[in-house]
């Protein structure tokens, strides 16, 4: 199943039924009084202490809960069936997007989810990359190096040599420079980013 169409298939609609189930949950739980929009505004002191923001400290700080994270997913890859883990992951990725972007929405009206977006850009794109090298890696039936394979018989001949795309190290190497310009991106752009579109 986690090489085929549906595998993946299945994944979009884990990742669409969390965004979803938030909203929904977000929605309900306000409408009924259970709580209020200012109790999921932490992104509002989080975008003040930008201010005089010491980058460098926070790129530390950045790298160290980020790898936690990361090492985190990977143990539970070897604990538990890593087809398991992507989905418990997609899922609890998009319920939580899903709360984020209501609240936004809720506060700032149909402008909020634009400005949602300034908070996963570009870090998010470099992470997103780091996971699909993984599930590909591990779940993809055909070589890393078919990937780069080009039909044609002059061009690019050099990367049919080998199978540097296979080897682990090139694999793990290129996952710790997604993960190094993901850390980056969140610490030096991401602040940037922000006060444009929050001002």
């Amino acid at each position: 199943m986690y090489y085929t169409i549906e595998g993946k298939r299945f994944l979009c609609i884990l990742y669409v039924a969390g965004l979803l189930l938030g909203s929904v949950f977000i929605n309900l739980s306000i409408q009924m009084n259970l709580f209020r929009t200012t109790d999921f505004l932490g992104f509002v002191e989080y975008i003040q202490s930008l201010k005089g923001l010491d980058t460098s400290a926070f790129f530390s700080y950045v790298c160290l809960v980020r790898f936690r994270q990361l090492l985190i997913f990977f143990v539970c890859l070897f604990i538990f069936s890593p087809y398991v883990v992507f989905c418990v992951l997609d899922f609890l990725v998009s319920v939580l997007m899903g709360f984020f972007i209501s609240t936004l929405v809720l506060y700032y009206g149909w402008p909020g989810m634009i400005k949602g977006i300034g908070f996963l850009i570009p870090h998010y794109i470099f992470y997103g990359i780091l996971l699909c090298a993984i599930y590909i890696y591990l779940f993809q039936k055909t070589p890393l190096s078919k990937m780069y394979m080009f039909s044609t018989e002059k061009r690019f001949s050099f990367m049919k040599n080998g199978k540097i795309f296979e080897n682990k190290i090139v694999v793990a190497g290129f996952c710790i420079l997604m993960f190094v310009l993901g850390c980056y991106g969140e610490a030096y752009l991401n602040p940037a980013i922000l006060k444009i579109f929050f001002h």
